[in-house]
Parts: structure tokens; sequence; C-alpha cells
């Protein structure tokens, strides 16, 4: 009895063979063997670092600001009298406007230092 001939001599496939190399049209373009299939950027942590830092900046501001306006809207509409209000601002807004403050001079402190080399 003989073996049945490979299918790459017969040019034909057995329905259950793997191999696709046979249903490919002659002329088909082949993917490089010794290149990566795709470009990808590398990893640049400084990014995420940007995001990071202006997310924090953001949020901080908006906490000032919304608090500014919180204690605002109470003084109008006579929801805190004006002495609760000086009390409000000390406990509240000083240490936000204090922290803003910080947040802000390491954020552009970061970017002056990176712009100018040091």
């Amino acid at each position: 009895m003989t073996a049945p001939a490979p299918a790459e001599q017969t040019g034909t496939t057995s329905a259950g063979s793997l191999d696709l190399t046979a249903t490919e049209p002659a002329g088909a373009e082949k993917l490089p063997e010794d290149k990566p299939l795709a470009a990808v950027a590398p990893f640049n942590a400084e990014i995420w670092h940007e995001r990071v830092r202006t997310g924090v900046a953001i949020t901080v501001i908006g906490a000032v600001i919304l608090e500014s306006v919180i204690l605002t809207i109470a003084f109008v509409t006579g929801g805190i009298g004006p002495s609760a209000l000086s009390a409000a601002t000390a406990a509240v807004i000083t240490p936000l406007v204090g922290i803003a403050g910080t947040v802000l001079g390491f954020y552009f402190g970061t970017h002056g230092a990176g712009r100018n080399g040091a």
C-alpha cells in the first residue's frame, strides 16, 4: 500500500488539512518574518506624568473655586452669618489656597525646569 501524496505536490488540500498556503493567490504579499507586524511607539512615562499633574492641578483649583462659590452663595442667601463666614474662610479656604499654590508652583516649576534644561 502506498502513502498518499502530500498536498503541496498535488495542488489540492484535504478537508482536514490546516495548510492554508495552497489557497493563497500566486502573487500574494507575505509578511516579513524579520520585522515586527506593527510599529508601536515605546512607552513614554513623561506623558502620563504630565496628565496626572494636570489632573491634580485642575482638581485642586476646582476645589478652591467650588468652596468659594458655596460659601458666597451661603452668605448671600443668609445661610451663614458674617462671623461664621470669617471662620469658615479661615478654616476651609485658606488651607485650600495654600495647597493650590503648592500644586501650581510644583506644576509650573517642573515645566520651567524641563524647558531650560536644568
